[in-house]
Formats: structure tokens, C-alpha cells, sequence
């Protein structure tokens, strides 16, 4: 009896140094590269609308592609990844944090766009825009670098980068964080990609 307790208490202690450890693999790097897709082609899109006048469309675009393309997408790949990391025998991790996280960066962005808005300033000081979200992009970049995998240390490097370097190179480069919002999703997923694939040739 003492020896099945002693067995369970084990068991127990192994499960939770699995929850709480940070994993060597990002798994979920399929979702990163649909994130930064989906990022970019909004991007893209918003940049056309406004060279082109269209800028009645503007408030609209990116809350349509994060609620109607971004979060199904989101949802159905993390779904494969789930089902074929259970096909390997692990079992696959909830990261309830990581989904506050960024649940609040993206609440935070929305409440302080439509304080723009409100506010009048939005046309005047459309720079506030990129800077204010790649802010929170970087936080939340960097802890995922700590909670979940070194590769996103690298994305929030270039985050950086790109704030420093418009913010030196003066208001005609304000628009430089915000294109590479996408482009540091993607990075990241890449660097995933290719962490995973190395450890799979090394096994």
C-alpha cells in the first residue's frame, strides 16, 4: 500500500514539473505562421485602402480579419497540433496563461485605438498606432520567450529594432513597426519550424 502510494506521489510530482517546465519545442508553430499570414495580408490590405482614399473601410479591417480569419484559423490548426503531439504519446499542454496574455495585449490595443478614435486624434496621429501595438507585441513576445520557447526572444529583438530605427529615422518611417508585426510571427514560426525539425533528425 505504501509502496502504490509512494508511486502515485512520484507520478503526481512528474506531471506537475511537466506543467510548470518550459518546453524545449514549440510545437505550435504552425499557429504562428497562420498568425503572421493572416497579420501580413492585413497589413497589406490596410496600406492599399489608404493609398487608395479608402479609408471609411479602415476601422473595420483588422477587427474582421482577427475575429472572423485570425481566431478560426488559430483554433483549427491548434487543434491538429494537438491531435497529432497526442498521437506521439505526450500530452498536450493548456497554457491558460499564454491565452490571457494575450487576450489582455489584445483588449489593451483595441481599448487604446478606440481612444484614438474617440478622441479625434486618430487621422493626426496615425503613428501612434503602430507604435502603441508593436509596444504591446513586444511584451508579449517576450514572455512567451519565457514561457514557451527561445524563438520568440528573436521576434521581440526585431520588434525592438524596428521601433528604435523609426523612431530615429523620423516620422516618415512611423508605418516601419507595424509592417513587421507580421513579419516577426513569422519569423517566429520559422524558427519553430526548424527547431522541431532538427530535433526530429537528431532522434
Amino acid at each position: 500500500m505504501d509502496n502504490q502510494n509512494l508511486l502515485n506521489d512520484v507520478r503526481f510530482l512528474r506531471d506537475v514539473v511537466a506543467r510548470t517546465e518550459r518546453p524545449q519545442l514549440n510545437y505550435y508553430w504552425p499557429v504562428t505562421l497562420g498568425w503572421g499570414i493572416v497579420v501580413t495580408i492585413t497589413y497589406l490590405i490596410c496600406g492599399v485602402l489608404g493609398m487608395t482614399g479608402k479609408l471609411a473601410i479602415l476601422p473595420w479591417v483588422w477587427p474582421v480579419s482577427i475575429l472572423f480569419v485570425a481566431f478560426p484559423l488559430h483554433w483549427y490548426l491548434g487543434g491538429k497540433v494537438r491531435r497529432s503531439v497526442q498521437e506521439q504519446g505526450v500530452r498536450p499542454r493548456v497554457r491558460k496563461d499564454l491565452m490571457y496574455l494575450w487576450l489582455s495585449i489584445t483588449l489593451i490595443g483595441m481599448l487604446w485605438s478606440a481612444g484614438l478614435a474617440i478622441a479625434g486624434i486618430a487621422a493626426s496621429h496615425w503613428y501612434l498606432f503602430p507604435f502603441v501595438w508593436c509596444s504591446l507585441y513586444f511584451i508579449g513576445y517576450m514572455m512567451n520567450g519565457v514561457l514557451l520557447s527561445n524563438e520568440w526572444f528573436w521576434a521581440a529583438a526585431v520588434m525592438l529594432t524596428s521601433m528604435i530605427a523609426a523612431y530615429l529615422a523620423g516620422p516618415n518611417f512611423y508605418w516601419l513597426p507595424g509592417a513587421w508585426i507580421g513579419g516577426t510571427f513569422l519569423l517566429a514560426g520559422w524558427l519553430g519550424w526548424r527547431n522541431v525539425r532538427r530535433h526530429m533528425a537528431q532522434e
